[in-house]
This record gives structure tokens, sequence and C-alpha cells, in this order.
């Protein structure tokens, strides 16, 4: 399918592999790619070979969000590996050419004979500082929106949301509420035109005498999907496991090993009954059907007894706990952020604005003065498996977390740093991304970085009374009634497993910064989404109590070895003079302070950062005496006499300039010559009377006399009949 939005123009496709895979398996064989080619810019790659490289993260981002929209449409049994493919061809950098590929992936597998329950609708809006709504904003217009939305859904349910706030404060719940309303009926829009495309196509393969397109049919349930297995599985274990719910577990590895013993058990115990020759199950089967059955006794123990797995009721959060400056003073901030089970650290960085990302995306924005890097290692869920690199799903945490912060970070006019922070999850038992957004915010309290208020985040989980079975899955979408459901604050790892939904919501008391959408279901009903807003706004607040209890307020005091950053202005006329020849002056200086100056504009502005106290200080007294060198016409200033001249004689300034005081400029009465009249070391109150292009100054004594004093001998000069005029500071 192409697809076009003004001149922005993509390309994508929907391929399934001809071979069955294993129908057993419980999890859709879905890849997608995404990719922004330089040429949709008309420019080439910098590269060096010339070509696209590696994915960057905005195409990354990208695939999540086209993976997350699509994947709980494909029927549960799918085997076969499917390939969504998107190639942006042409962009008029106004609109997000994302966005247009949600659409347009939709409409590929609608007419492509792949088993999909679509159409659905993808859309971007922004709700502006005046609270009206702008469907499909351009990117200038994000940038001036309070917040901007990005949804997908089907015809009454929600699929997928990415949102982020530019209110430090955050938006408002009513608000985000009037802006998710408002991106389910945009969405709502775009079904209709690709169920037309669908028809038209099948109406020409008719006329072309061509059989329509018709979906394939899945494999029926096998293996750990086979009920009669699953039927089995449950009687033998439903009593034992939900008596180990009931023990209300804290320590997740102990739940997960009693579990694990629980399965290997019910393994040997159908061995025996069946006999090794009689036993048409593997091991794999049976673990798969008691992993569904867990998840049916969790839903019931939710729905019918109010109760979790690890006993908390439905709007009970763990236990909490924070501490800053973990970490030696040689790191300008840190933390540590638990909640519960899930314990993430979080080390600020302070740099120069120069630091700054620079981003080479197709659209968007060119840098970003805050960086949040977020790692999920395999020791921080007890694992073993070596690490490979950056994964989509750590690149993917950390933009969210990042978006939930960048809203409440100052100004650079107010501060001009740059802000790097790395979220290290040290344990995770759910929740690890919204544990790195609040260890983020305590650890920029500590750094000293003057948020107006502490960003707290926690995810919201649901169960719905909805069927799990593969036959009975369709009905879950396009109903119009809300099925019994409840809403889970502070999900944990085994109700995200297990759960319907992960909504994860970041924010300050006053409002929501950010908020991302994943669900396995075929969509959240509107209403549920709205009180889970309202849920996690009372929950946030208890989180954010607990950071405030930790740290109040941003340190005042910086940290010895911390940076310091000093915007100020010399006179344009000094740019030349503080950069010198070549860049001799600044680069010396640079090299011998050890602070980065910067000149940022033809205006004089001049930046300097220092990673320590001393340097600064030192930075700042040199660009000072070069501001002050700069003297106007007609200013008063104190000199010394350093040389004398037969026409008159060489001032300092006490910033180390020289100028020419002219034997006429000594007195309002003749003076002859110049030796004798004052003495090398002298000071001498003098004003400024002339500046050339070049910079020289000519200075004059006269010019703060009283018209017609006379002048005084005194010495050797008045026996040699020379003038002399007396220093009125004597």
């Amino acid at each position: 399918v192409v697809a076009d939005l003004g001149d922005t123009v993509v390309l994508c496709t929907a391929v399934a592999s001809r071979e069955k895979g294993d129908p057993s398996k419980d999890f859709v064989p879905l890849l997608v790619d995404y990719r922004e080619r330089a040429y949709a810019k008309g420019s080439i790659p910098p590269t060096f070979t010339r070509r696209e490289g590696a994915p960057k993260d905005r195409e990354i981002l990208a695939m999540r969000v086209i993976d997350r929209t699509l994947r709980p449409l494909f029927p549960k049994g799918w085997s076969q590996e499917t390939m969504i493919q998107s190639i942006v061809l042409a962009s008029d950098l106004d609109q997000d050419p994302a966005v247009l590929c949600v659409n347009a992936c939709s409409a590929a597998l609608t007419i492509s004979s792949i088993p999909w329950d679509g159409p659905i609708g993808a859309c971007r809006v922004a709700v502006m500082k005046n609270g009206s709504i702008c469907v499909n904003p351009t990117f200038q217009e994000c940038d001036e929106a309070s917040l901007v939305f990005f949804y997908a859904g089907n015809y009454d349910r929600a699929l997928m949301i990415e949102a982020h706030a530019n209110d430090e404060s955050g938006v408002s719940e009513k608000d985000v509420a009037k802006a998710l309303l408002a991106a389910h009926e945009a969405a709502r829009s775009l079904i209709e035109p690709q169920l037309e495309l669908k028809k038209k196509l099948d109406l020409k393969a008719i006329e072309n005498k061509k059989m329509p397109k018709t979906k394939q049919e899945v494999a029926e349930p096998v293996g750990g999907r086979c009920p009669e297995l699953r039927k089995n599985v449950l009687t033998r274990c439903k009593e034992r496991l939900r008596g180990i719910f009931d023990e209300k577990i804290q320590d997740k590895h102990e739940r997960g090993r009693k579990m694990a013993e629980l399965k290997a058990l019910i393994y040997q115990e159908m061995l025996a009954d069946y006999g090794e020759e009689e036993m048409k199950w593997s091991e794999k089967d049976v673990d798969g059907a008691f992993f569904h059955n867990a998840s049916v006794l969790m839903r019931e123990m939710v729905l019918e007894d109010d109760i979790r797995v690890d006993g908390r009721g439905m709007d009970d959060i763990r236990d909490l706990r924070g501490e800053v400056g973990v970490l030696p003073s040689v790191v300008h901030g840190s933390s540590v952020f638990e909640r519960g089970s899930t314990q993430a650290l979080a080390v600020v960085t302070l740099g120069a604005e120069a630091d700054s990302q620079k981003l080479d995306s197709l659209v968007g924005p060119s840098s970003k003065r805050l960086m949040l890097h977020y790692s999920f290692p395999s020791f921080s869920v007890n694992e073993s498996a070596p690490p490979r690199g950056v994964s989509r799903r750590e690149v993917g945490h950390g933009a969210l977390a990042e978006k939930a912060l960048a809203a409440a970070l100052p100004d650079p006019s107010t501060f001009p740093f740059a802000v790097r922070i790395n979220a290290e999850t040290l344990e995770s038992n759910g929740s690890s991304s919204m544990a790195a957004v609040c260890s983020g915010s305590l650890a920029l309290y500590d750094a000293g970085v003057p948020l107006k208020e502490h960003v707290g985040a926690l995810s919201v989980g649901l169960v719905m009374d909805e069927p799990l079975s593969d036959a009975d899955s369709s009905s879950a979408s396009g109903g119009e009634e809300v099925p019994r459901y409840k809403i889970m604050t502070d999900l944990m790892g085994l109700e995200d497993v297990l759960g319907d939904m992960d909504f994860k919501i970041a924010g300050t008391r006053s409002g929501i910064t950010a908020i991302q959408l994943d669900c396995k279901p075929k969509g959240i009903p509107l209403e549920i989404l709205i009180e889970a807003m309202n849920k996690a706004s009372v929950g946030r607040a208890k989180v954010i109590d607990v950071m405030e209890k930790t740290i109040s307020t941003p340190n005042i005091e910086a940290k010895e070895n911390a940076p310091r950053s000093t915007r100020t202005k010399i006179h344009p006329s000094l740019i030349g003079k503080l950069i010198g020849p070549g860049g001799s002056i600044i680069k010396g200086l640079e090299k011998e302070t050890g602070a980065k100056v910067a000149v940022l504009n033809d205006d004089g502005e001049v930046e300097i950062f220092a990673k320590t106290k001393e340097s600064h200080d030192k930075a700042c007294a040199f660009v000072e005496a070069i501001k002050s060198s700069f003297l106007e016409i007609g200013a008063n200033v104190e000199a010394v006499v350093v040389e004398e001249k037969p026409f008159g004689v060489i001032l300092e300034l006490p910033n180390g300039d020289q100028g020419l005081m002219h034997v006429s400029n000594f007195a309002h009465a003749r003076t002859e010559v110049a030796e004798g009249v004052f003495t090398i070391g002298e000071k001498i109150e003098v004003q400024v009377i002339e500046k050339d292009m070049k910079g020289n100054v000519k200075f004059s004594r006269k010019a703060l006399l009283p018209g017609g004093r006379p002048p005084l001998n005194r010495g050797a000069a008045a026996s040699r009949k020379r003038r002399i005029v007396p220093n009125p500071k004597k």
C-alpha cells in the first residue's frame, strides 16, 4: 500500500511465510521494520558510505508503535512468520510519517490474505495552549502544544497510546481525556476508507476473472493451546496453584520457584497416569497449559475476590523507598528508588549545551538537551543472558522515561545545561520504566537541577471478564458494552504477563507528562482508560509523597566538582579580542582553565562552562577583564603611567590595555614637553576621549580639570621652565 498525506508518502507491505510454524506457540511471529530514507527529504546521508545504516532511535520507536498497534489483532495460533515493512519515500517535514505508516500497514493487512482482525485507524492530535484540539498537527504546532497524543484504535476501543506534555507541570487528566476522545473519533474516520479499498480490489479481481483474496485459515489449537490438555491440567493444578497464590508471597523468585515445582510435578503425575508410550503431550505442552491456567486463576481472584496474587487490594501500592546521594560526589547526582522488588539506580551527569545530542532524523528536532539511557541487564530478573547491545525494549522504555522528565526540565535561559540520566535497573518485578522516572527525578534534585516539582510514575493494570479461549476471542472486539473489569494500581511482573493491559502514566501532582498504553486483548474501552488515569493520579500522589520525603527541593549548593555555567555579554567589538588571531586567545584560555568558552552569536553573548568551581571562576575572571576593557567615549578611568614619550605618555588600565595621552591633553594650559611631568608608576584619573576602528584608545586629563586652572611647577622641571600639571588625586 502506498499512502500519502500532503507531500509525505510511505510504502507499507505485509508478507507471510508460506511455511507453517509451530501452532502450539502462543506468540505471533511478527517482525516490523520501519525505515526513513534520506532521499525522502532530498539529501544524501552524511555517513562514510553515503548509505543509511542501522535504524536510528526514532525508527526503532516507530517500529515499536506499529508492532504494539497491530499485534493484538492477530489470531492466536497464527504461526507463519509475518513481516511488516514500511519505507518513507517522501516527507514534507511537517507531518510525522510514522502515523501515516500505521494506517498504511493496517490497509496492507486488510487487503492481504493474512488473518487479522482489522482495520484500525491512527492519528496524532495536539491540545493547544488555549485548550483547542488540533488533529494531524504539524511539528511546529506540536512544539507549541500543551500535549501531543499519538493514538491508534478500532471502532470502539483503544489499541495503542503514546503521549507527552510540553508543560513543566503536566496536563490535567480532564484535558487528557478530552484529547483521548477526540483522537478516537479522528482514528475511527480512517477505518471505512480501508474497507472501501478492500471492496474495490475484490471487485477488480472479479472483473479480471480472479478469485478475491480470502483470509488464510488458522491452525486448530494444539499442544499447550489444546482445550483437552488445558482442562486436564486445570483439574490437577487448580487447588494447589490457588494455594500458592493464597500464600500472598511477596518475593517473586520464591513464588516463581513454587510455581515451577508444581508445574514439573503435574507433568510427572500425567506421565505416571498415562505412561510414556500413551502420553501424547510433551513437557513443553504442559508448560503452556499450566501458564494459561495460571492466568485463569489469577483473573478469578481479581474479579471475584478483589485479591491480587501478592495479597494487595486493587488500589494498593507496594512498599516505596527513595534515597539520594548514593554514589560519591564525583558524580553530579544519584539516587535509588524502590517499589516492592523493583529497584532502579539513576545517575545524572551535567554538561554544556554543546553536549546536547545531535539528531539526524528525517523529521523532528535537530537536538535534545535531556538524554535518558535506560538499561535492563539480565541480572535484574535473575537470568544469565549475555549482553547483546541496546535492545528495542531499552530504547522504548528510555524514550518514555525521557519524555516524562523532559517536560519538567527548566528552560535553557534559566538552566543552560545538557543533562544525561543513566537509569540502571538493578531488580525488576514490573514497572521498571516507571521506577526509572522516579529515580531520575530524585537524581535531578540531588544534582541541583531546578525542577518545579517532582515527576512520579506508576503502571496501571487491568483484568477484563472476556473469554481467553481462541474460539471466543473474536467476540472481545467490536462490542459496545463494557465488560466486567478490575483496574489494578501499581502493576507487578506476573500481573503484567497474565493481565490485559500495561498503562504507564507519569506526571506531577498537577498533571500528566507522559503516557504509554500496551494491551493484549483487541482493544481497551475508553471508559476504562479514563477511569484508570484517575486512579493513577491518586497512586502517583502517594509515590510523590515518598519522593518529597526523600528530597523536597533541588539542592541549592552545587557539589564542588559539579559543573558550572555562566552566560554574560561583551561588547561586539571585543569578540575578536576574546577569540584572538586564529582563536589563539580563547584556545589558550580553555587550555589554562579547563573551561569551555563559546561566543554564541554576533551580539557578544558568551557562555562559560566548567566542570569545577575553580575552573569556572578563573575563566569568568578572564572574560570579565575582557568585558571591562570596553571603554565608552567619555568614561572616567584610573590609569598608570608606564612609559614616557616626547609627545605624551602611555597609560595602562587595570586590565592591561594601554593607550596614549597626548601632551596637549595634560592640562588646559600649554605644556611644552612631556618629559618629567609624570613619573613612571604614577596613577592618574583620566577620561576616554577617542577610540579608533582598531580599538586604540586616547585619554585626556585636561577634560577632568576646571577650565583655565593654572598649572603647577615642581622640582627640576621648574628650573628648566617646563610646565607641570598637578595630579588632582594627590
